[in-house]
């Protein structure tokens, strides 16, 4: 118990630097006019599972005393990524309502684009119904909910992941019974 307490709370120190990352490339993305739809929009994804990394890797060797079960290492990589995303999702609140709020109505024109290149025959009811429906989901309150359910599952999906790669079990101590019974 004592010891996920302590994974938690280093967890939110790690969240809130991998947050301010990701909002900070974010931003530098918006400013340099980068398509959200553009390739290098996945630098993103590698910018996540590199802050999941560091904090598995920091927490094992500051806190852990260089050991960290798989389980210990999924729950700071977990943490890590919950935090990041909460503090995410507050920026993409800010951003779609404060900063750019014609976002939105760029996603229903692109959305329409779209659908009228990939189905040049679409009915204009079917292509109400289509915007109507996007429009539902694009408002500021769901592209929050929906990049935060979307971070938290694919930090979970890292963080499974990565921990493979970063735990290190204490090796076991060989008592004297063992020693002799060899």
């Amino acid at each position: 118990m004592e010891n996920q307490k302590s994974t938690v709370n280093a967890s939110i120190m790690y969240g809130l630097f991998l947050g301010i990352v990701l909002i900070v490339f974010s931003l530098l993305m918006y400013l340099l006019d980068v398509d959200h739809d553009s390739k290098i929009m996945w630098l993103s994804y590698l910018i996540m599972a590199g802050g999941l990394f560091w904090a598995m890797i920091s927490y094992r060797d500051k806190y852990s005393g260089g050991f960290l079960s798989y389980g210990s290492a999924f729950g700071v990589g977990f943490w890590t990524g919950l935090f990041a995303s909460i503090l995410a999702s507050a920026f993409t609140y800010i951003f779609v309502t404060m900063i750019d709020p014609g976002m939105i109505e760029q996603i229903l024109i692109e959305t329409e684009d779209k659908m009228l290149e990939s189905n040049p025959n679409i009915s204009d009811e079917e292509l109400d119904m289509i915007l109507s429906y996007t429009e539902k989901l694009t408002t500021p309150v769901m592209l929050t909910v929906l990049g935060f359910i979307a971070n938290v599952i694919f930090a979970t999906i890292l963080s499974l992941i990565i921990a493979i790669f970063v735990k290190r079990e204490k090796p076991q101590e060989i008592t004297e019974e063992e020693v002799t019974e060899a």
